[in-house]
């Protein structure tokens, strides 16, 4: 079983360790996810990489307990990984500091904005994020409303689908039949909407899914959980919230 564990340097050079995640966590594996959300700039800030911690826990291995501590490092900026017995380290760097990993090879430096693939006591490669400073050219252009309609249409087929299997599950007539369920009777094309979405707003960060089926529609959001690289709240409550943010992040 290959193990793994998810390292995160914030803005204030605090850095944070999961617990080791035990099996698939090679790069072309589990950790794949954790390359993919690097690449896109999700982990922006500390409650960003919470939140990616615990949804791929959730999808993946199902720990019940604290999934994330503080690593203390002996030297400043330093990371030691000579005596690392965890096959995988992914040690993100989101301070604006150059930190130095020392193994047995030596020692290797991380930017900022840079990613380390740890392989027991070694340094095996450093991925560079690049900033895209421009768009480029938009095909179409949502409005506020139009977004907010679509999302509206999509919580009102999500209800609608959970109310209908409700209701096979509390009636006595289909107790035998298991393979009843609401979406069977409902064509939506939810995930090619969600997707095409996710283009037409530049949803890198998967923001979009995150407000659908983690807050469930904003309905489950709550102040504080999620903070921008300034650790100020970011409003998920609403649609049009979440629109609001996604124009400010994709600079349209």
């Amino acid at each position: 079983m290959t193990r793994g564990k998810i390292i995160y340097i914030d803005k204030d050079c605090k850095v944070y360790s999961t617990v080791e995640f035990n099996g698939d966590m090679y790069p072309e594996g589990n950790a794949d996810e954790v390359l993919e959300k690097f690449e896109a700039g999700f982990f922006v800030t500390y409650s960003r990489y919470e939140n990616f911690v615990e949804h791929f826990n959730k999808k993946h291995y199902g720990y019940p307990e604290e999934l994330i501590g503080p690593l203390v490092c002996a030297e400043e900026r330093v990371i030691n990984v000579t005596e690392n017995w965890t096959d995988y380290l992914y040690i993100i760097n989101n301070s604006e500091s150059k930190w130095a990993i020392k193994d047995k090879n030596g020692t290797s430096f991380l930017d900022k904005r840079t990613l380390a693939i740890v392989y027991f006591q070694q340094v095996q490669k450093i991925h560079h994020r690049i900033i895209h400073k421009s768009v480029g050219k938009i095909d179409y252009e949502l409005s506020k409303d139009e977004f907010e309609d679509i999302v509206e249409r999509l919580r009102a087929s999500s209800d609608l689908v959970s109310k209908v299997d409700e209701l096979f599950k509390n009636s006595r007539e289909n107790v035998e039949c298991d393979f009843c369920n609401g979406a069977s009777l409902q064509i939506s094309h939810e995930n090619i909407v969600v997707l095409l979405l996710k283009k037409i707003m530049h949803d890198s960060c998967e923001d979009i899914d995150y407000f659908i089926y983690e807050l469930d529609y904003g309905r489950k959001y709550e102040p504080g959980m999620i903070k921008d690289e300034h650790d100020q709240d970011i409003d998920f409550s609403t649609a049009g919230k979440l629109y609001d943010y996604l124009r400010g992040a994709a600079g349209l």
